[in-house]
């Protein structure tokens, strides 16, 4: 049987998974990391996912949010006259760009990552993600499968 952890999505809305799962870790004699064959993650499920995999506690991953949260994802984007409208949320990436700034959570990720690299991970990861150039998906995943190429 093996065991998998899937983290969903939802911006600073990260913060309910990593509290959750910090909770849990409490108890856990050994890293939550252990306890799992795969952890698969989408969006800021996938920062999480990743940071669990590269040896961060689900408490590291729950400080991060609260600390730098705020920052990473704020409301960047806005509309002709300088508010944010709900015709730039429908119009993405068309005029506006992306909905946060990646700037500060590359700062964030580098600051509590380093240089490491998804294939240095503890467990397996499947971060299925868009890729806008390209228009599909992208997934980042360890090398888990022999077959599997095409990320």
């Amino acid at each position: 049987m093996k065991r998998i952890l899937s983290i969903d999505g939802g911006g600073i809305r990260g913060v309910f998974p990593a509290a959750f799962l910090a909770s849990i870790e409490q108890d856990l004699e050994r890293p939550l990391v252990d306890y799992f064959d795969l952890i698969a993650g989408t969006s800021t499920g996938g920062i999480i996912a990743i940071g669990l995999a590269m040896g961060l506690s689900a408490q590291d991953l729950l400080e991060l949010y609260e600390d730098r949260g705020p920052e990473i994802f704020s409301q960047t984007r806005r509309g002709l006259l300088g508010k944010a409208t709900d015709s730039a949320k429908k119009l993405k990436w068309a005029f506006w760009g992306p909905k946060h700034n990646s700037n500060s959570l590359e700062q964030a990720l580098q600051g509590v990552l380093g240089d490491r690299q998804l294939g240095e991970a503890s467990t397996r990861l499947f971060i299925p993600s868009w890729h806008p150039k390209m228009g599909k998906v992208y997934i980042f995943k360890t090398a888990h499968h022999a077959r599997l190429k095409s990320d």
